[in-house]
């Protein structure tokens, strides 16, 4: 399953700037983030055009679909709340 393209990630990127903000996230490559080293988000191009991130919290990767392009401001706020509850659960059980 490849990477979703930068391009398509475009209705995101005020989630991904919040992210890229939080202390320890590094984006090596676009729309790929670690936290302290580790892989932390990513983003799938799946079959038919539909996109889905990636995200590990403590219990390992979660993968949470998201809607075709674009994203609603509503589903961008579910998206925000999800991925800032999976960095705090890396930040505990990293600490």
């Amino acid at each position: 399953m490849a990477h979703c393209p930068p391009k398509l990630l475009d209705d995101v990127a005020d989630v991904l700037g919040k992210v890229r903000a939080w202390a320890g996230i590094v984006e090596r490559t676009a729309g790929v983030l670690y936290l302290h080293r580790r892989p932390f988000l990513h983003f799938h191009l799946m079959a038919g055009g539909g996109r889905r991130a990636d995200v590990k919290g403590r219990a390992g990767w979660i993968s949470l679909d998201l809607p075709r392009r674009p994203i609603t401001a509503s589903r961008r706020g579910t998206l925000l709340r999800e991925l800032r509850t999976r960095y705090r659960e890396r930040l505990r059980s990293e600490g």
